[in-house]
């Protein structure tokens, strides 16, 4: 999947500190924080509620409420 997103200054200096492209400094980022939120029950309970929510406004939506 392809996703463009605009990125602040900050991240950009940061990757360049690192000796890594944005591209790279970015996919670490998200690596970290995946790597972070496996295995805490909170998070992955948090992050399952979220998705059943947003599953209930889509039906609801759908049914013309």
């Amino acid at each position: 999947m392809l996703i463009s997103i605009i990125v602040p200054d900050t991240v950009v200096r940061a990757a360049q500190d690192s000796k890594m492209t944005v591209e790279e400094f970015v996919d670490s980022l998200i690596d970290k924080g995946m790597a972070a939120a496996t295995g805490r029950p909170i998070v992955s309970s948090a992050i399952d509620r979220i998705r059943e929510l947003r599953t209930e406004v889509v039906a609801q939506k759908s049914k013309g409420r």
